[in-house]
């Protein structure tokens, strides 16, 4: 049977629209990525930082999850995120743009109290290439006690 071309998942002019309104310019290897997987789920959906905390990708998120996402950190006074995937509970993973966590993956803790802001974000990694090439299947992650 024949193979079907996808769709695109992010058009030119919703890049423009989202850098606009984070005031932001997003990193070509990060829209290269984005474009490829967003709506999907992959086999490599968990990462284990390097304090061993275990977090888990449900699925990349789509153009309109992201504006909304972007949308609400503005009106909350969350800083200059960029959601790129959301966990199992629809927690969000975001890339920072803000000055003191430059380009650090958080994860946007929604819908719990927070004392300040900054608690509303979780750290997970370094980078978004950390994070990426971090990820890993189930059956490859080993217990650490082991």
């Amino acid at each position: 049977m024949r193979k079907l071309t996808l769709s695109d998942r992010f058009l030119p002019h919703q890049y423009i629209r989202i850098e606009t309104e984070i005031g932001i310019k997003i990193p070509h290897n990060i829209k290269d990525f984005i474009s490829e997987y967003a709506d999907l789920s992959v086999k490599e959906n968990k990462f284990i930082n390097k304090n061993g905390k275990l977090f888990e990708i449900s699925q990349f998120i789509t153009y309109r999850m992201m504006y909304d996402y972007i949308k609400e950190f503005k009106e909350e006074g969350l800083g200059k995120k960029l959601p790129f995937a959301i966990d199992h509970g629809g927690w969000v993973f975001c890339i920072s743009f803000d000055e003191k966590s430059m380009d650090k993956i958080l994860l946007y803790q929604m819908e719990m109290e927070w004392k300040t802001k900054d608690d509303a974000f979780e750290f997970v990694a370094n980078s978004f290439e950390e994070f990426i090439n971090g990820l890993q299947e189930e059956t490859s992650i080993t217990d650490p006690n082991q």
